[in-house]
């Protein structure tokens, strides 16, 4: 385990780690438990690193993990590559304690400040931005598709309804022109509403996941291998968004 030093600040270290294995999610928790016994070694804290990979391949959250142990590890980042072997490797990049006396509790890394929830949330009135801000880039772009769609359609079903309702005004009451019209005017109408509704459930749900949303890293290590090479390299280097 590489340890990365971050300068000006001793409570927290930075470590890189490797793990592998045949399925990509055990390649990830293989090198979370590298990364823990290493620590809690390291902190002189007690860990059971078979229990805890046996936990976290049952589904357990590691930050479950990081309280059943008190040892404080947080997953800034990581990407899976597969060797010639068809062997998975995962690489992490993990903050954690300086000390055995650091809670287990911590500001994970992010940067989750109220002022950047009201940005986000504020960027959000072109419905997609909000969510985007924060690194989730596919639902932002499912919202802003989505609500174009809805809005698009309420307004089209609109403007085809005036036309039957044309048809309905010249046509003689009660012949079949009068009736089709009528049924189709009907038909657009409770269409337009049920899209309306949609549209507007949706620009709503926009603002809610915006604001509660936990902002995504920055960095993509799969296109930074420097973070893997250099055994000291910074965090401003790595382009996190880091707060302590």
């Amino acid at each position: 385990m590489t340890e990365l030093p971050l300068p000006g600040n001793n409570t927290y270290i930075y470590v890189k780690e490797a793990g592998q294995d045949n399925v990509p999610s055990a390649s990830l928790n293989r090198a979370l438990v590298h990364v823990f016994e290493n620590t809690a070694k390291r902190i002189g804290k007690a860990f059971d690193a078979e229990e805890a990979f046996a936990q976290l391949q049952a589904g357990v959250k590691y930050e479950d993990i990081v309280l059943q142990y008190s040892v404080p590890v947080n997953l800034v980042d990581h990407y899976t590559t597969k060797d010639k072997n068809g062997t998975y490797w995962t690489y992490v990049l993990c903050q954690v304690s300086a000390s055995k006396d650091v809670p287990p509790i911590w500001d994970r890394g992010k940067n989750i400040d109220m002022n950047y929830n009201w940005t986000c949330l504020f960027r959000s009135i072109v419905p997609g931005v909000g969510q985007m801000s924060k690194g989730y880039t596919g639902e932002g772009v499912f919202t802003l598709v989505g609500e174009t769609l809805l809005v698009g359609g309420a307004v089209g079903c609109y403007f085809l309804a005036e036309n039957q309702f044309e048809k309905m005004q010249t046509a003689v009451y009660g012949d079949q022109t009068f009736n089709t019209a009528r049924s189709n005017y009907n038909t657009l109408k409770s269409t337009q509403s049920f899209l309306w509704g949609a549209a507007g459930a949706l620009y709503i749900l926009n603002f809610v996941r915006a604001f509660t949303l936990d902002p995504k890293s920055t960095t993509n290590l799969a296109v930074a291998p420097s973070v893997m090479s250099s055994p000291y390299v910074t965090a401003p280097t790595l382009g996190l968004t880091l707060k302590f």
